[in-house]
């Protein structure tokens, strides 16, 4: 009997050591990934391996947080017609199950494959996403609709996100009254923006942006960036260059200038190495601000170990505009941490 009393009080210690450590204030644990395409090669995969092995992997890791963004890059639907342009794409909306299986629940619209398939096949996407509890960011019926920010209010705190698409697109007209993604300038984004800053507690803003393949943002993008935080923006987060960009901390603010392909069907190596960025939002502002470094392996998305994660982390610049920023690794985690020390780890995943 005292056996199996010890046996008890070591299991529930071990329990208790175990679990993370959290401040007692309202918390959201929060995940962005890059480029999420599911046609092409993804999809002939998802044929032959089944619907769930592109992401298999990283499940368990994504639904570790309460929100999960992507990128998608593609219209989840069986409606439309093809657009006239080199590149177009579009996946099987039966795999809206699947995304939402491994842990995503954001997605941004915002990005120039929305229209491959035309305005319905976009309109029907969204209506996938929210039939199934999801929530499509930046895009919509007009361009009223496609600009307005999803509210998000979970675990005490409220999130304000948006979606942009940075650019032009190819061969779409921009009528304000159909379908599309999100397009306006910085100037109208940032007053959406100041419009809600007093109604939420973060905003979180996804931009579409860049030039496939620069390894840099342009100085315009850095501009832009600042200026959004400048106006109360709290994270920003890039994608559309297909590789990884650095992250800067910014008047106490982070800008992922991208964040590279998440699942993509890309044969290059740097267009097959990205990096999932994590932090928990909380009455103290955003903590624990970390990075997992991540691999596509033969069509599936995986989390990177050993060699192939530090050739990953080595290839992210940190910019600050005060003091330095360093990479602290613990358990594969790798934390974002400044001179001063403040940063500290989940204590376990």
């Amino acid at each position: 009997m005292k056996n199996i009393f010890r046996f008890l009080i070591i299991f529930i210690l071990f329990i208790i050591t175990s679990l993370p450590i959290y401040p007692k204030e309202n918390m959201v644990r929060f995940a962005a990934v890059g480029d999420v395409l599911l046609d092409r090669g993804i999809r002939k995969v998802m044929e032959k391996r089944g619907m769930d092995y592109p992401l298999q992997a990283v499940s368990d890791c994504l639904n570790w947080y309460d929100l999960v963004f992507c990128n998608l890059e593609c219209p989840l639907s069986e409606l439309g017609k093809p657009m006239e342009k080199k590149y177009i794409f579009r996946g099987d909306p039966s795999a809206v199950e699947m995304l939402k299986k491994a842990g995503f629940n954001l997605f941004s619209l915002a990005n120039n494959h929305a229209l491959d398939y035309g305005h319905e096949a976009l309109v029907d996407t969204i209506d996938n996403l929210v039939n199934a509890g999801l929530y499509p960011i930046g895009a919509g019926k007009d361009q009223k609709e496609a600009l307005k920010p999803i509210i998000i209010r979970n675990n005490g705190l409220t999130l304000a996100f948006f979606a942009v698409l940075g650019y032009p697109m190819e061969g779409v007209s921009g009528s304000p009254d159909l379908p599309g993604p999100s397009q306006t300038g910085i100037d109208e984004l940032i007053s959406l923006v100041k419009t809600i800053r007093d109604q939420v507690d973060f905003i979180v803003v996804s931009f579409h942006w860049g030039i496939e393949y620069e390894t840099q943002p342009r100085p315009q993008q850095i501009k832009d960036a600042h200026r959004l935080i400048e106006s109360g923006t709290d994270l920003i987060i890039g994608h559309h260059p297909h590789v990884i960009q650095g992250i800067e901390k910014y008047q106490g603010k982070y800008v992922l200038y991208s964040l590279g392909n998440f699942l993509f069907d890309q044969h290059d190596d740097v267009g097959k190495q990205s990096f999932l960025f994590g932090c928990t939002f909380s009455d103290e502002g955003v903590l624990f601000p970390h990075i997992i470094p991540i691999d596509i392996v033969h069509y599936q998305s995986r989390i990177a170990t050993g060699e192939r994660a530090d050739l990953i982390v080595n290839k992210i610049p940190l910019i600050v505009d005060e003091g330095t920023m360093s990479f602290r690794e613990e358990n594969g985690w790798y934390y974002l941490e400044e001179e001063n020390g403040q940063v500290t780890s989940m204590s376990t995943h």
